[in-house]
């Protein structure tokens, strides 16, 4: 595993495309910044509300498969 400091932030390229432009990540110790490549423009996300988010994604995906099964009695 490779440890994150603030003096050298981890950056790559993604295999995933938006708008047609790869997406370019970089890891910081407390967030991660996103960035269509060739693009100035950049996105900083916090780690807790990306985990916040994910948690969320998943109480609903519970949620509604939880709702479809008690629905076909």
């Amino acid at each position: 595993m490779t440890r994150i400091s603030s003096a050298s932030p981890v950056r790559r390229e993604t295999d995933v495309h938006y708008r047609g432009r790869a997406l370019v990540v970089e890891l910081h110790p407390g967030f991660l910044t996103l960035k269509e490549k060739g693009k100035r423009y950049r996105v900083s996300v916090g780690y807790d509300a990306i985990l916040s988010l994910g948690f969320k994604l998943l109480a609903r995906a519970e949620a509604a498969e939880k709702k479809s099964k008690g629905g076909k009695r």
